[in-house]
């Protein structure tokens, strides 16, 4: 059977998208028994590159799709004080070494922006200048969100709910090419003239595609009303499970942990196939060798429009676990088909 050439493939976790011709001309057309040398087993039982028969095909690129993030982070005056009575740093140092870590380490695998408020730039005198997209999400831009975060200071009010408004206005996130968030990191409550923050997330999940919100309370402020931030991370469709809904941080160690965890759980499971599947019911995905049912819980989907494949629960969280994994999707097989 003729194979074409392997291409190259740029992402961390390894992989092909192999489009296959089945070696026999129909799924239902008998084949021979154990011991017939002229069949192959039953094409949809073998894992690609195994070495044992299977379909074979032709072989294309597979990439990832990083999601958007958009972190948008709280630098009012209180964020110059630390974040617990044992602790001898601010918070906004807290941040940035956080950030520091989590930008760095999933760079690559998330297209992240930032956004600060209050504005470091307005000219209000109750510095409730709402935040502005000081970095736009994109590819590879840990370095520019670093640089804009670590240029500035603690000082001004808190204009949550104006910054949110700000963020939706742009209409930066509204990509339905991939999924798109907002991770929210704040000390206290609003005190601007407009406090509702809960519209100005739901308005975000509203939009074309959905935008969801993570939200991060930053010390003993958020602590003592945590009922605000748990409605926050409700209306974000983010919330967290028991009695905490969101992701309350009382230390340096606690504020990393949360970024990370977040990252790492918005870290794409999505892959773009470089050709459509001409018949998504021959679809078939291997991960690290093993079979991944077509299972929109724990298994894989395929969006036609998009050309996408996409991992959920149990077999996305193995590949997030394990960045040596290889995601194979192969077209033509026998089975299983998608549903």
């Amino acid at each position: 059977m003729h194979k074409l050439a392997l291409a190259p493939l740029v992402f961390m976790l390894g992989g092909c998208l192999g489009l296959a011709a089945p070696d026999h001309p129909h799924p239902d057309q008998p084949k021979g028994g154990a011991g017939d040398p002229n069949m192959n087993p039953d094409p949809g039982t073998q894992p690609p590159g195994s070495g044992m028969p299977s379909c074979g095909g032709m072989d294309f690129a597979l990439s990832r799709v990083p999601p958007n993030v958009m972190l948008v982070l709280d630098r009012s005056g209180s964020m110059g004080d630390p974040i617990a009575a044992a602790s001898s740093t601010a918070k906004w140092d807290d941040l940035k070494s956080a950030l520091q870590s989590t930008v760095t380490s999933y760079d690559a695998s998330v297209r992240f922006g930032v956004s600060l408020f209050s504005d470091p730039a307005s000219a209000d005198p109750d510095g409730c200048g709402a935040g502005k997209v000081d970095v736009a999400v994109g590819p590879s831009n840990g370095g520019k969100v670093l640089a804009q975060v670590n240029a500035q200071s603690p000082g001004g009010s808190t204009p949550t709910a104006a910054s949110l408004a700000a963020i939706a206005a742009t209409a930066m996130l509204n990509d339905p090419t991939r999924d798109n968030y907002v991770v929210l990191a704040t000390d206290g409550q609003p005190n601007c003239a407009d406090t509702d923050v809960v519209g100005k997330i739901t308005a975000l999940y509203n939009a074309k595609p959905p935008v969801k919100t993570f939200v991060i309370g930053v010390g003993d402020g958020t602590a003592s009303d945590p009922q605000a931030l748990d409605s926050w991370a409700v209306a974000g469709h983010t919330d967290r499970p028991g009695a905490t809904k969101y992701y309350q941080v009382n230390s340096p160690a606690d504020l990393k942990t949360a970024f990370d965890t977040i990252a790492g759980g918005v870290a794409t499971c999505s892959f773009h196939m470089s050709q459509a599947a001409p018949d998504p019911s021959l679809l078939y995905v291997w991960s690290n060798m093993q079979s991944v049912p077509a299972d929109p819980a724990n298994g894989f989907t395929y969006d036609p429009a998009t050309q996408t494949v996409t991992l959920h629960g149990a077999s996305c969280d193995a590949i997030k676990a394990n960045p040596s994994a290889k995601v194979q999707v192969v077209y033509g097989c026998a089975s299983p088909p998608i549903g």
